[in-house]
């Protein structure tokens, strides 16, 4: 079939769920919708009105909706590439611009080809019973290998009080250039969940604590992470390959970004990915990237699945 023009709002839907992308603003999942309960697990446009506005590459993403699904790539926060000269902008250069987004089936297949590097970025999306399936491919279209690192981004509708539940017992998490120093500095491993003394950041805090942070769990040894609203059972789980995904990102946000003056969030993003931090060029230094070689394929996959728990911690 023909490709969705940029304006559409593209959707699939089971008899569990609702999933809706938009084509023009870099095919974001825009919500994820249990049809069972009505919950949507993802928060809408945070701009004034719920507008979508069509940003350009290299735009600042705070500045736009900041709101769903977003793929960032080939890096999350801006650099410049290593070993090349290439500045990728703020959260990578595939948010900010249109996908071709084709119906086949069943599934919605949105692709788009690299602006300052020759590669191809794949999604299919598609659902089975209570799971959003999200299979990724990659290709190296150079004949010199690429660098890089993907990073989900899915900011999660969340109210005070949900639980988090991560892979394994992680005992320490990994600050991700923090802009508040009541965390500490860039790279400082700080216990977990009590990243400030006396907060539980394994319980979502209100947005009045006015606080933001970004942490690493290197090297998941479960691929698996999740959400639960322990009133109602009602739970988001992910699930992962953790040889395609090693590392999972948390952004926390309760009231404490955007810091400019504007009113501050209330979110949560479990941020399965290729690599850390979020710069690229530290990703790389560190030999935590995905360095894909000429004409080379990668591939990977992310589950989601909404569904129902009695209780876990």
């Amino acid at each position: 079939m023909s490709p969705a023009a940029l304006t559409d709002t593209l959707s699939l839907e089971n008899e569990q769920l609702s999933v809706r992308l938009r084509p023009g603003q870099g095919a974001k999942l825009c919500s994820l919708l249990d049809r069972r309960t009505g919950r949507d697990w993802l928060i809408p446009s945070q701009l004034p009105g719920g507008v979508y506005l069509q940003p350009t590459c290299g735009d600042d993403f705070s500045r736009f909706d900041t709101s769903g699904f977003d793929d960032c790539f080939p890096t999350v926060s801006a650099c410049k590439a290593p070993g090349m000269d290439i500045q990728w902008p703020d959260h990578g250069e595939l948010w900010s611009r249109p996908w071709e987004v084709t119906r086949e089936g069943a599934s919605l297949l949105a692709r788009i080809d690299g602006q300052a590097w020759p590669y191809t970025f794949s999604r299919r999306v598609s659902l089975e019973g209570d799971t959003l399936c999200l299979d990724y491919t990659l290709d190296n279209r150079a004949d010199r290998p690429f660098p890089n690192l993907w990073s989900a981004h899915p900011l999660l509708k969340v109210s005070p009080g949900m639980k988090l539940w991560l892979p394994g017992s992680p005992g320490s998490a990994f600050l991700n250039a923090p802009s508040d120093p009541a965390f500490g500095s860039h790279g400082e491993a700080r216990p977990w969940p009590e990243l400030l003394p006396g907060v539980d950041f394994s319980t979502v805090q209100p947005r009045s604590l006015g606080r933001a942070v970004k942490v690493f769990f290197p090297r998941v040894q479960e691929g698996t992470c999740g959400i639960l609203e322990p009133q109602s059972g009602e739970a988001l789980t992910f699930t992962w390959n953790q040889a395609e995904l090693p590392h999972l990102g948390l952004w926390l946000c309760y009231g404490g970004w955007p810091d400019d003056g504007r009113p501050g969030h209330l979110t949560v993003a479990l941020e399965p990915c290729t690599g850390l931090p979020d710069r690229l060029d530290e990703a790389a230094e560190g030999g935590t990237c995905l360095m894909l070689p000429p004409g080379g394929r990668a591939a990977w996959s992310l589950r989601l699945r909404s569904h129902h728990l009695h209780s876990r911690s």
